[in-house]
């Protein structure tokens, strides 16, 4: 059997968003989950967790479909501490 060529996901899967924090910067980035009530993004920032914490909430667009979301958390990620993930709550759930 001849070794199999496979793409990492994040080259076909990754779905862009755009969240715009209120009275806050707009960031882009990839989205992580989005099932159920929450809403994870990646993101590449220069901002800190306690700069980010100081926004709890914003306008998510994803896909052309916008909605508000309150921001749960942000964590950066272990190997590379200028990519942030965001989780963030809706207002309004998904079915």
């Amino acid at each position: 059997m001849g070794a199999a060529t496979e793409q990492p996901i994040e080259e076909w899967m990754m779905t862009d968003a755009t969240l715009t924090l209120e009275d806050g910067p707009e960031l882009l980035g990839e989205v992580v989950d989005t099932g159920g009530d929450y809403i994870r993004i990646k993101t590449r920032t220069e901002m800190t967790q306690d700069q980010l914490a100081q926004y709890a909430e914003g306008m998510i667009e994803i896909d052309g479909k916008a909605q508000k979301v309150m921001l749960e958390s942000a964590m950066p990620l272990p190997d590379d501490e200028e990519v942030m993930e965001l989780t963030m709550r809706r207002f309004t759930p998904s079915a």
